[in-house]
């Protein structure tokens, strides 16, 4: 069963909530995370270019997805709960990061990646007759699996504080 319109709201709400938290969290040092991301130049270099191959997969692509499929309501609503998950996760990363703490984009780009892995395997069998336009939708997939990976490996290493940070010698 694809996202339904109620599941979409009900996770934007509570992702919203929980980063909400979180940011509050860390501001008043309730939580052993840092403000800003640590790091290097190359990670920055790397995210540069990661944030494009996002946007060409991660927008493009549904945007092109959604356009191609209009006339079938259940794919134009799948890519419009998708479209809106993905605007609203960037419109919290930017206000959130401004209003609380830079690394809450961190926070709210795992819960967002998570629940789209989610959305799009939930909504694979809608394009089950369509191998082409199907082979697209692995591919937005498959981007979002490798941001989760990125964000385990190279994002969150980069909140958590290092060991000789919280020691006193």
């Amino acid at each position: 069963m694809s996202p339904s319109w109620t599941i979409v709201w009900s996770f934007i709400l509570a992702a919203t909530i929980s980063s909400v938290g979180f940011g509050l969290s860390v501001q008043k040092d309730l939580l052993p995370i840092r403000s800003t991301m640590a790091y290097s130049v190359r990670q920055l270099q790397f995210m540069n270019v990661w944030v494009k191959v996002a946007l060409l997969i991660g927008v493009i692509v549904p945007v092109v997805l959604l356009v191609v499929f209009w006339n079938n309501f259940a794919l134009r609503q799948f890519w419009s709960c998708y479209l809106l998950v993905v605007a609203i996760q960037i419109g919290t990363e930017i206000s959130l990061s401004r209003i609380l703490c830079k690394s809450v984009v961190v926070i709210v780009g795992t819960l967002y990646t998570g629940f789209r892995i989610w959305q799009l395997w939930a909504g694979m069998p809608l394009l089950s007759g369509d191998l082409p336009w199907q082979s697209w939708m692995w591919l937005v997939w498959l981007f979002w699996v490798a941001n989760l990976i990125m964000l385990f490996t190279l994002a969150i290493p980069c909140i958590l504080p290092d060991r000789s940070e919280g020691s006193t010698s």
